[in-house]
């Protein structure tokens, strides 16, 4: 019953939203919400994405934070933040994608054993967002990079993280390249653009990666880390040729 109220819920919200009026039969078909059942999936629903904005914000403050000190605090907090939602609201998506963000962005300023540690939790946490929602870009994009970094570990470091912490989850390129593409399908952005022109150029598809590169300068930033890649891809794209 808790699963059909939050479908019908849903839909009703997406109508408004849309400016669509539900037609009559389909009216008739929907289940009657009391108003305290209405209210508690609204409030629900408004907590959990109160909480994922929030990492989301911690997130980008790190980002441009210019301090370690600094940058990893925030993106502790949105780890926290991230956390938060999925608590409140376990069976949407967006959680546990912002606690795979959260977490890989912590891995940058750690040590060898926490890059392993939280290499393996980001993967968890973007499976999970995955199997809630397959079809969002944006989790999609954080799976390949996943696989991106793990399948370009140099052969030394992988044999020596295998001899000395019991070696890493399966990764490929392949894949990597596979999930960006089926990003690609859903919503075309530079980010994946970017993305797939790294994991070519490391596959040895020069000419791939390059038109790869042109197709990411073309499209507009649409969330601002974007800027940042827009940048990358013109001085790769110089470099490359």
């Amino acid at each position: 019953m808790k699963n059909t109220l939050v479908k019908w819920y849903l839909i009703l919200l997406l109508c408004l939203i849309c400016g669509v009026e539900a037609g009559a039969e389909a009216t008739q078909s929907l289940p009657l919400l009391s108003k305290s059942e209405s209210g508690t999936l609204q409030s629900t629903h408004e907590k959990g994405l109160a909480f994922t904005q929030k990492a989301s914000a911690q997130y980008d403050l790190g980002r441009i934070s210019t301090s370690v000190r600094e940058r990893a605090d925030h993106f502790r907090r949105a780890e926290e933040f991230a956390q938060q939602a999925i608590k409140v609201e376990p069976q949407s998506d967006e959680g546990y994608k912002w606690l795979a963000i959260s977490l890989g962005a912590q891995a940058e300023d750690v040590n060898v054993r926490t890059q392993i540690q939280l290499s393996r939790r980001v993967k968890e946490a973007i499976e999970k967002a995955l199997s809630l929602d397959p079809n969002d870009d944006i989790s999609l994009l954080v799976l390949s990079r996943w696989h991106y970094k793990i399948a370009s570990l140099q052969p030394w470091t992988r044999a020596f993280v295998k001899l000395v912490y019991g070696g890493l989850p399966q990764a490929s390129l392949e894949q990597a390249a596979e999930l960006q593409l089926r990003a690609i399908a859903k919503k075309d952005r530079i980010a994946h653009r970017y993305s797939l022109a790294k994991i070519y150029y490391q596959m040895g598809r020069r000419d791939a990666a390059l038109e790869q590169l042109r197709r990411a300068i073309a499209l507009p930033v649409t969330f601002p880390e974007e800027a940042d890649d827009i940048e990358k891809a013109r001085r790769k794209l110089g470099r490359w040729k």
